[in-house]
Order: structure tokens, then C-alpha cells, then sequence
């Protein structure tokens, strides 16, 4: 849908978004979290069991607060891409982006033909053009407004981040931290605690991608699980930040409480 005012509005103004990460299917609690202050929402399409009917019934929820949705789209594959913009996100975020071959790919499924993409123009009927009511008006403002964001997580995708922040159309780099470190570490107990990883490797990958993000003049996005963490990451020169998720504030707050009453969950 057509907003007046987007998160790459803010971006540009100078604002330092803050934001929440939706795993949970349906619009109850996004609907609730969009009253808290939260910039915006990623909503995965990653990792959880969702259509693209739950990502519209989110969307709707999000806007009861006016809260701006991005969604992270399963792979950088064109068909999931054009279905979520065809839905009306404001922005996409892809994983496991490795080549500036497929971060060129990523932004030709994000546009239509005039503008250099191959996205279909389905935009008359669509939802993002209001089911077709802004017809005309959303095929030329849509490249202005969607925000583009890439996620950089592997050892590969590091090696070749300074060609994938050139490609233009992409708008955000997001280190990957928790794929980068499973890149690093020999079992699964050193990724316990997303969030608030140490280590000096880790640390040397992410400066890699930062520095690449600043040196094409893209924003940089931090993924954190912590208020404090997230505070930091701003602090350091992060453009915009995610500090917490749907399931991560209702499993702290269960734990907290059980805690006081001296339950083990």
C-alpha cells in the first residue's frame, strides 16, 4: 500500500529506526506490539510456516499502530520476492546474499521492465497499488519508496561484500551474525545467546561488512536481541537496529515471572 510517509522517508531524514523481528503467525500480537513504539517490523518468511495471507493479515495488524512493514523473504528466488511487493511490504529483506550477481538479481525482481527489473506488471490489480485505485501513481513511485536490504552471512558473502554493496538499487547491508559465526565455530553451544557473541573472528567479518556498507553509502542495519545490544550498535554508527522479536519478549517475560516464583520453565 502507498503510505506518505516511509522507513526509507526516516532513513534519509536522519532517523535511526528501531525495530521487531515477527515470528508468530496471525495479527494479535503484532497488532498489540504496534502500539509500543516500535519503527518497524521484519516480518520472516524465513524461517516460520506462514502464507502470503498470514503476510497480509500482519500488514494489516502493523498498521493499526503505523508501524511499517519489511518481510524476509525465503531466498533471493524472484517468485517469493515479487509476491510479497505485489502484497504491499515497504521494504524486502534477503538472506544468504553471496555474489553481486545475485544482489543484481534481487533488485531486477524488485523493478519492472522500464525501470531495468523483470518484475511482472501486475500492479493494476495488485494490493500494493491499492488493488489497482493507484494504478497510476505506484508504478512511479514504488523504486523511490521500497526499501532493498540484503543480508551478508557467510564467509563467502563476506569475501565479496565490497561488490555486493556496489550494486545499485540495494539500499541496506545487514551482517548476518548468527550464520556467520555457525561459519566459525566446531558445535552448537558456542551460538547460544544471540546477541551478545564473542569473538575476535566474528568481530573481523563484521567490521569487513560494515566497513563495505560505508564505503558505498548504503545503511547499515544490526539484528539484536537486547535493548543494551541494539543501544550499542546505534552507538558504533548503525543506521537502523531490531532489538527484540514477537517470540523472544514473550519468552522472557515467561521466564522472568516463573523466576520470581521460584519455577524452573
Amino acid at each position: 500500500m502507498i503510505a506518505a510517509e516511509t522507513l526509507k522517508d526516516a532513513l534519509r531524514g536522519g532517523s535511526r529506526p528501531v525495530g521487531c523481528w515477527i515470528f508468530l503467525t496471525g495479527g494479535d500480537s503484532t497488532e498489540l506490539l504496534s502500539h509500543l513504539g516500535f519503527d518497524f517490523f521484519i516480518v520472516d518468511h524465513e524461517h516460520t510456516l506462514v502464507s502470503s495471507r498470514d503476510l497480509v493479515d500482519q500488514m494489516r495488524a502493523a498498521r493499526g499502530g503505523g508501524v511499517p512493514c519489511l518481510v524476509r523473504v525465503p531466498s533471493h528466488d524472484p517468485v517469493p520476492i515479487k509476491r510479497a511487493l505485489d502484497a504491499g511490504v515497504e521494504g524486502i529483506v534477503v538472506p544468504t546474499v553471496e555474489t553481486a550477481e545475485q544482489a543484481r538479481a534481487i533488485v531486477a525482481a524488485c523493478r519492472y521492465r522500464p525501470h531495468g527489473g523483470n518484475r511482472g506488471v501486475g500492479y493494476p490489480e495488485s494490493r500494493a497499488a491499492d488493488w489497482g485505485v493507484a494504478e497510476l501513481e505506484y508504478p512511479r513511485v514504488y523504486r523511490d519508496r521500497l526499501l532493498v536490504a540484503v543480508i551478508v552471512e557467510t564467509r563467502l558473502g563476506v569475501e565479496n561484500v565490497d561488490e555486493i554493496a556496489a550494486v545499485e538499487g540495494i539500499d541496506v547491508i545487514i551482517p548476518g551474525t548468527g550464520d556467520l559465526l555457525a561459519d566459525i565455530v566446531p558445535d552448537f553451544d558456542s551460538l547460544s545467546g544471540y546477541g551478545g557473541y564473542h569473538s575476535p573472528e566474528l568481530d573481523a567479518l563484521v567490521e569487513r561488512i560494515e566497513l563495505a556498507a560505508r564505503r558505498h553509502s548504503k545503511w547499515l542495519c544490526g539484528v539484536n536481541r537486547t535493548a543494551g545490544g541494539a543501544k550499542a550498535m546505534l552507538d558504533r554508527g548503525y543506521d537502523m537496529v531490531t532489538a527484540t522479536a514477537d517470540n523472544w519478549l514473550l519468552m522472557d517475560a515467561a521466564r522472568q515471572v516463573m523466576a520470581e516464583l521460584g519455577r524452573k520453565p
